[in-house]
This record gives structure tokens, C-alpha cells and sequence, in this order.
């Protein structure tokens, strides 16, 4: 039973305390006896097999458990943490998201909240809650995955002309195997069996994996390949085909590179370094000795210098 809850706060929270207020009453006949309910009754309790951690797909449907022993007359309650909205209680629904409901079966012991088609948003802490004083609570996280195609090349790709372009694509995070995977290249299908592209498909441990190989790479096979798979968000990579002078200047700058990076600087003079005067100065001045008044004279100079060195 779904329940569409008032937008103001106050009626909000006066409607969902009517449903979660411990019921301290007894039953009729308890006051005449003498008796006391909590003697009769065990008091409720949680069971410890209630997971802590659910899993899900995004896109299926999930059932986070709460097993409850001994509930007798009160009621349990599914509040989401992170905006701490009550969900259901009981066999209430207490939300206007219809994809969560509140589900329980006659004689069960479980009280489950159901959510259908979960998103990557509904990740997160959701407490189950029976209205005791204190309240007895159990909280369980749920973690929704997104089935999604990852190229293990990662996003960009050099190779030079006439060399083997080979692509892998895997799925992860999907609830079975692909029912068909296709490449494209620029948005246009890789055919496989062509005579220069071969595609396999094939699946290892319920996870589907790809691979195109392209034999002879040419400039014009540059471009955007995207791996889509059927159940699972595509991947895509850039795959750039250098002619033999974009290869050899390609090289040719990281060469340089790395010699300039790794050349000895040469020193401008022979004298000592700023730095070194510098520290034998304060060495000098340390130890207790006397400066002269021309050390003194030249000692910002030697500060400066000591500076720029520092910089460059």
C-alpha cells in the first residue's frame, strides 16, 4: 500500500509519528490481572543474519531484509539516511518515489523495502527502525553498480603507420553476459571478418570481453573507437596513426626533451657559490666569531645572490 504523503512538514511529521509511536498500551484484561506485558512478552529484536551490506544492478530490482524477532505489537520503519525521509511503515509507504514499497508477508518475519530500476544515486545508508523506547535500529548500505565497458588501452593511443592497432574491451559490473557487443570506428560498425579488422567476442567469468585488431594501420584509420555493449554504458578511445614523419618528429622532441632535462648546468664563474659564502658566514657568526665591517658590507649581497640561485 502506497501513501501519498501531505508537502507540508508539520503534517508530515505528525502523520509519521501516528505510525511509529510505541504502543505502550496493554491488552484488555492486563490492568484486572495485575500483569505486565514485558513479563509475557519477550522484547523484539533484529536478528543478527539481517545483512549489513546489499548489492545491486542499476536498472533490476532489490530487497534489503530486516528480520525481526518478536515484534508483537509494534511496527517496523525504512528511513533513508542521507535526508533522513521515512520510506514505510509497516505495510505503509510513506513517499511520493514510487519506486520503493514496502513488502511483507503474512507469517514472515521479514520486512523488506523494495526498490525498483536503482540508480547509482541510490547508493548509500538505509535504517531499518522498530519503535521501542530506545529505538532498535540496524542499518544496511546499499551499493547499486552500473554495468559499464572499460578499453584497458585507457583513452588515447599512438601507433605508428603500418603497425597492428589491438583493442580490448571488457564489461564490468554487469548481472550476466552481453547479448552482443559491437565496435565503431567514428560512429561507423567495425565489421569483423573483414580482411584487415577481426573482431572476437567472447565471455570469461560471466564477464563478456572484446577484441578488434586492425593488421596494416593506416592514417585514415584514426579516430574515435567506441566499444558498446548491450547491457552496459560504452567506452570510447583516441587512436591516432602517425605517418613517418610525425613519427620521426615525435621522437626527434622527446629527445630534446630528455636532453635538456638531464645536461650538467655549467657554472658561470670559478669563485665559491653565494650559497656557499653564505653558509660559511653564518657558520663563522655560529661559532662566535668576528665578523669584519666589510663582510658585514657585502653580506645582503651575498643574501641576494644566494636567492636567485635558489630560484633558478
Amino acid at each position: 500500500m502506497i501513501i501519498i504523503l501531505p508537502r507540508s512538514p508539520s503534517t508530515l511529521l505528525t502523520f509519521a509519528t501516528f505510525f511509529t509511536l510505541p504502543l505502550s498500551l496493554p491488552p484488555s484484561g492486563m490492568e484486572s490481572s495485575g500483569g505486565n506485558m514485558s513479563e509475557l512478552d519477550p522484547e523484539p529484536s533484529i536478528d543478527p543474519s539481517t545483512p549489513r551490506r546489499v548489492r545491486a544492478f542499476a536498472g533490476t530490482t532489490v530487497f534489503m531484509p530486516c528480520i525481526v524477532n518478536n515484534l508483537g505489537q509494534r511496527s517496523v520503519s525504512w528511513v533513508r539516511h542521507h535526508d533522513i525521509h521515512v520510506l514505510t511503515v509497516g505495510r505503509f509507504t510513506f513517499t511520493s518515489d514510487g519506486r520503493f514499497e514496502a513488502h511483507h508477508d503474512d507469517g514472515s518475519n521479514e520486512w523488506l523495502l523494495r526498490l525498483r530500476s536503482p540508480a547509482a544515486g541510490d547508493s548509500g545508508t538505509y535504517e531499518c527502525q522498530i519503535n521501542t523506547k530506545p529505538t532498535i535500529s540496524h542499518l544496511t548500505t546499499l551499493q547499486v553498480l552500473e554495468p559499464h565497458a572499460v578499453i584497458t588501452a585507457g583513452r588515447e593511443l599512438f601507433l605508428d603507420t603500418g603497425s597492428t592497432l589491438r583493442l580490448t574491451c571488457k564489461v564490468r559490473d554487469a548481472p550476466g553476459p552481453a547479448d552482443h557487443l559491437l565496435w565503431y570506428h567514428e560512429k561507423k560498425e567495425a565489421k569483423k571478418g573483414t580482411e584487415e579488422v577481426e573482431v572476437n567476442v567472447w565471455e570469461e567469468k560471466h564477464a563478456t570481453i572484446s577484441s578488434l585488431t586492425q593488421r596494416d594501420a593506416q592514417v585514415h584509420d584514426s579516430g574515435l573507437y567506441t566499444c558498446s555493449p548491450s547491457n552496459a554504458k560504452p567506452a570510447s578511445i583516441m587512436v591516432h596513426v602517425l605517418s613517418g614523419e610525425q613519427s620521426a618528429a615525435m621522437q626527434t622532441s622527446a629527445a630534446s626533451r630528455c636532453i635538456l632535462c638531464r645536461a650538467p648546468r655549467t657554472p658561470t664563474h670559478a669563485c665559491p657559490t653565494p650559497l656557499s659564502c653564505l653558509l660559511v658566514v653564518l657558520a663563522s657568526f655560529l661559532l662566535g666569531g668576528r665578523l669584519p665591517m666589510f663582510v658585514l658590507l657585502l653580506l645582503p649581497v651575498v643574501i641576494l645572490g644566494a636567492s636567485m640561485q635558489l630560484v633558478s
